[in-house]
């Protein structure tokens, strides 16, 4: 698939000159990521763009975060996306940057009753196109460069096929009286407050809410600990200690004793760890 490589803060700003310049208004849009999943934290990978002619991988890693705001903060540049909630607070809360502008098209899905919704199965059945389902890059190593041409394809297949959709489905909704509900919903995705509380990073763990005070005390604090050590090793929290563990050790300290470790980590590391949960459990 040719596409255009934008690597540079100059590259994706003389891009912008040039699609302001031709009297473009639209573009496809999707991102990919990191969450966790490789090594810590979150981060922004990789943008893909169709702008009607042009398919264009955006390598956000030299390029200020000033300058990516010049795209994903236009107000005078629509962002056709799909199921972009994800994205949204991803990019806020990793980076400050706010997708401003966007027609998601998730909810047509929604609202047109689909009888599979992901992005895939809508455009098999609005346009006819299959595209294959390669699993291996759900999970992914967006971080790794350099990127195959095939994980470039895959993300470009999310994006080239949008702004085709986005005219069949905004037909389909006008002649079922569905185009201002679909509207509404989208005011309400764009209007949203994607800034995460700091108590989500507790709450949202299976089992947190059912610990009494005392216990959800000695969570927080061996939570910390293994954010901490994830950080220092640069290696997802869920490789240091799992979060089943991390309820495992708030009710009972003496599971301390029973957690295993990954080789990755050292040993030295591992003694040091094991000191700070025993230290953070004596009041239990």
């Amino acid at each position: 698939m040719n596409y255009v490589n934008i690597e540079s803060g100059p590259g994706l700003r003389a891009y912008l000159k040039k699609f302001e310049e031709k009297g473009l208004h639209v573009i496809a849009l999707d991102i990919e990521a990191e969450s966790n999943l490789h090594v810590y934290g979150e981060r922004l990978c990789l943008a893909q763009i169709f702008d009607g002619v042009n398919n264009i991988i955006i390598d956000p890693f030299r390029i200020e975060s000033y300058t990516l705001k010049l795209l994903f903060e236009n107000t005078n540049i629509l962002k056709v996306m799909y199921d972009a909630g994800s994205d949204l607070s991803l990019l806020k809360n990793a980076a400050d940057i706010e997708i401003k502008s966007i027609l998601d098209l998730r909810p047509a899905a929604e609202l047109l009753n689909y009888d599979r919704k992901d992005l895939h199965s809508v455009i098999a059945s609005e346009l006819g196109i299959f595209l294959e389902k390669k699993r291996k890059y759900q999970k992914h190593n967006w971080i790794n460069r350099p990127l195959s041409e095939q994980a470039i394809d895959y993300a470009l297949n999310d994006v080239i096929h949008l702004l085709a959709l986005k005219d069949v489905i905004l037909a389909k909704l006008y002649a079922k009286k569905l185009f201002e509900p679909f509207l509404l919903k989208n005011l309400q995705i764009q209007n949203r407050d994607y800034t995460r509380s700091p108590e989500d990073k507790y709450r949202k763990i299976k089992g947190y809410s059912g610990l009494g005070s005392d216990k959800k005390s000695v969570f927080r604090r061996v939570f910390d600990i293994r954010e901490k050590y994830a950080k220092r090793c640069n290696m997802p929290p869920h490789n240091v200690i799992h979060k089943a563990d991390l309820i495992n050790i708030a009710d009972d300290p003496e599971f301390i004793n029973k957690l295993r470790f990954t080789k990755r980590i050292g040993g030295d590391l591992i003694q040091n760890i094991l000191r700070e949960l025993r230290k953070a459990v004596e009041s239990v």
